[in-house]
């Protein structure tokens, strides 16, 4: 008796950075952005490691050009969200790209420009924690999610054909 058997196994598939990645932005919320910091980045470990992002910089990159310096000690952990807001007017509200630089000044992760006009509670977040193909596909303009997950890829793949023999006397 010959039996085949082919398996079907749920697998995580993230296209992910080695690197911490911006995960999340809010470029214009709710209020007056000109009065409070209301601005805000999501920053997200993909790694297994701890980062120490002491020194590292969140920079806009159109117009504005202002850059926020994350402060000695800060560790980001493995899976982890962190939130940061700056000052007022941090980012404008149309065709604005940030740049996350490490403590060298090497840019470790960066934006599309991305525009938002609608003075609500949208933002860009990448389509699934820590996806980064290098595309501007890679981000959706929806209800925002600070400091929590945007979601996982889970992908079915095939396994390899197996095949059993069995005799009996």
């Amino acid at each position: 008796i010959s039996l085949l058997f082919v398996m079907i196994v749920p697998a995580y598939a993230q296209t992910e950075s080695n690197s911490v990645v911006i995960n999340e932005i809010e470029i214009n919320p709710t209020g007056n952005d000109s009065v409070t910091a209301l601005e805000w980045i999501e920053l997200y470990n993909p790694t297994g490691d701890d980062i120490d992002l002491s020194g590292w910089q969140i920079a806009s990159t159109t117009v504005l050009k202002k850059t926020m310096t994350i402060p000695d000690g800060t560790i980001i952990q493995p899976g982890e969200f962190l939130f940061f807001n700056y000052q007022p007017l941090w980012f404008t509200d149309s065709n604005d790209s940030v740049e996350l630089k490490n403590d060298n000044g090497i840019v470790i992760d960066k934006t599309p420009t991305l525009p938002d006009i609608l003075n609500n509670s949208m933002s860009w977040q990448r389509l699934f924690d820590g996806y980064d193909s290098d595309s501007s596909d890679d981000w959706k303009f929806v209800i925002s999610s600070p400091k929590s997950s945007n979601g996982i890829i889970v992908e079915t793949i095939e396994s390899i054909d197996t095949i059993v023999t069995v005799s009996s006397d």
